[in-house]
């Protein structure tokens, strides 16, 4: 196994026969809040003029659009925010100028089961393809397949069990399911030269990837994946080799401005990411790069970190990889996460009684529980917890700390 090096780069192998294609994914984008204003103002282009080098490079481009674009005023009962943009915002996306819209992600469904479909129509109406979302269980885990340059590729988009995922006869996203998702994956990639596997979910803020999603990733790829790329944690995590396979554990949000009253921090790793491209042959992925950037808080412009920023990012990059090599600090991290996290004071302090079990559903006071106990990255957080309690290592498991904090926070940027 090799992990990502110094500029950024992490090669597989030498690419063979005469086909080639570039593809590019940008991670977790939401054009809310003051991005909205600026996206319906007209300036979409301005915000991502100085990417274009980098789209037009690309013979296929996806993005995480973690949005339904609705007007509707249909928020769901759920826990944690309740995120639209207006439908219009796909401007932004003719700006971006690309192919494919990822839709599993745990916001699709913020609005409700209709705002789904309006998502899905007005993206295809606009041009772009979708992946990860439908009108049923059945057509919302459908691979999306495509050919570029005479090169075949399928694409599987899954997320977590968090909100708003689709049922038998319910819109929603693709709702991850390793076992089932692996049968997928071997049924897909006989039929194309490029697999392309693509997760939503993760610890939030955590720069290293948890035992389970580690698992998880390389059982894909050892299923038949060519590339596995996670997103949703909102930060950046590390790159690997895997079998002759890519793993991207999470290349950071792409463009998710902040509301307007959360204070500036220009090591908030909320407002860096990257670019994550990589070639691919009639065999599969030969190489991947990532290329850094940056959004204002305002969300007036995206930019590509150069000199030293770029330097920093890319030894940071290296930094939280190479634990990847090493499966006793990866558990060493996440249980040092898990003992951390406040998700253990929601069992200390229950803000629930017998009551609000019985009351009409959907009782928003129980959401939060829910998601704690079927979110699978929530749920093995309070299962490490429980058995760090059980084990008496609460304390043990907290000693680096210090690491996790100090990965935490993107020094390259001030």
């Amino acid at each position: 196994m090799r992990v990502i090096q110094d500029q950024g780069i992490l090669t597989i192998r030498k690419p063979r026969g005469d086909k080639r294609a570039s593809v590019l994914i940008a991670g977790d984008c939401c054009p809310r809040a003051t991005g909205e204003e600026f996206v319906l103002q007209g300036k979409s282009e301005e915000i991502l003029a100085d990417l274009q080098d980098i789209f037009s490079a690309a013979d296929l481009s996806l993005i995480q659009f973690e949005t339904p674009l609705t007007t509707a005023d249909t928020p769901i009962v759920k826990s944690g925010p309740n995120i639209k943009c207006h439908p219009d915002v796909v401007d932004f996306l003719h700006a971006w100028g690309g192919d494919v819209a990822l839709l599993a992600n745990n916001h699709i469904g913020d609005f409700g089961t209709e705002p789904v479909l309006e998502t899905i129509a007005t993206l295809e109406a606009n041009g772009f393809k979708t992946v990860g979302a439908g009108p049923n269980l059945d057509e919302a885990t459908q691979p999306l397949i495509v050919e570029v340059n005479d090169i075949s590729i399928g694409i599987l988009n899954v997320a977590e069990n968090e909100f708003g995922g689709a049922g038998p006869s319910k819109p929603g996203a693709a709702p991850l399911s390793p076992c089932f998702n692996i049968s997928q994956i071997l049924q897909l990639a006989p039929q194309v030269d490029c697999c392309i596997v693509i997760t939503h979910g993760g610890n939030e803020y955590n720069p290293i990837p948890s035992p389970r999603v580690v698992n998880m990733s390389r059982a894909f790829a050892d299923a038949g994946a060519d590339i596995v790329v996670n997103i949703h944690t909102h930060c950046l995590q590390g790159v690997e080799n895997w079998n002759g396979s890519a793993i991207a554990y999470c290349p950071g949000n792409f463009y998710f401005p902040w509301p307007k009253d959360r204070p500036y921090a220009p090591a908030d790793f909320w407002l860096i990411g990257a670019l994550l491209s990589f070639d691919i042959d009639e065999e599969g992925v030969c190489g991947l790069q990532l290329f850094p950037t940056t959004f204002t808080a305002d969300g007036s412009s995206i930019r590509q970190l150069t000199g030293k920023q770029r330097d920093g990012f890319n030894a940071y990059m290296k930094k939280i990889s190479e634990p990847l090599t090493d499966w006793s600090k990866i558990i060493a991290f996440h249980e040092c996460w898990a003992a951390n996290s406040s998700y253990a004071k929601a069992l200390i302090n229950a803000a629930w009684t017998q009551a609000d079990f019985d009351a009409p559903a959907p009782n928003k006071k129980l959401m939060p529980l829910r998601n704690l106990l079927t979110c699978e990255a929530h749920h093995e957080v309070l299962s490490t917890y429980m058995r760090l309690v059980e084990e008496g290592r609460l304390e043990s498991a907290r000693e680096c700390a210090p690491q996790l904090k100090e990965l935490s926070q993107a020094s390259f940027m001030e």
